[in-house]
């Protein structure tokens, strides 16, 4: 589920569409340059009231580390809330 709220958040951040994201999508593909990166995990950090560690984030490299970041950290109705939020902006 988590990965979809990514897909759906990449979609509408960066204008891609979700049927060419995938879970070994690159963030780095997607995200021109660290600021954007930075910003990702700080809106990710609002959106979902958790704190990414630095040392965590250092490892996220695809939309799959984000999700299963995600799944690990943040709780499910959390998630199914804010991609029925993202769905409704679209």
């Amino acid at each position: 589920m988590s990965l979809d709220t990514v897909k759906l958040i990449f979609s509408q951040r960066y204008d891609v569409s979700v049927s060419e994201l995938s879970e070994s999508s690159l963030i780095a593909d997607v995200c021109t340059d660290s600021l954007e990166v930075l910003e990702l995990l700080m809106y990710i950090e609002e959106e979902f009231a958790v704190t990414v560690p630095d040392e965590v984030a250092q490892e996220l490299k695809t939309l799959g580390d984000i999700a299963s970041f995600m799944d690990q950290n943040i709780p499910e109705e959390t998630v199914l809330a804010i991609q029925k939020k993202l769905q409704e902006n679209a």
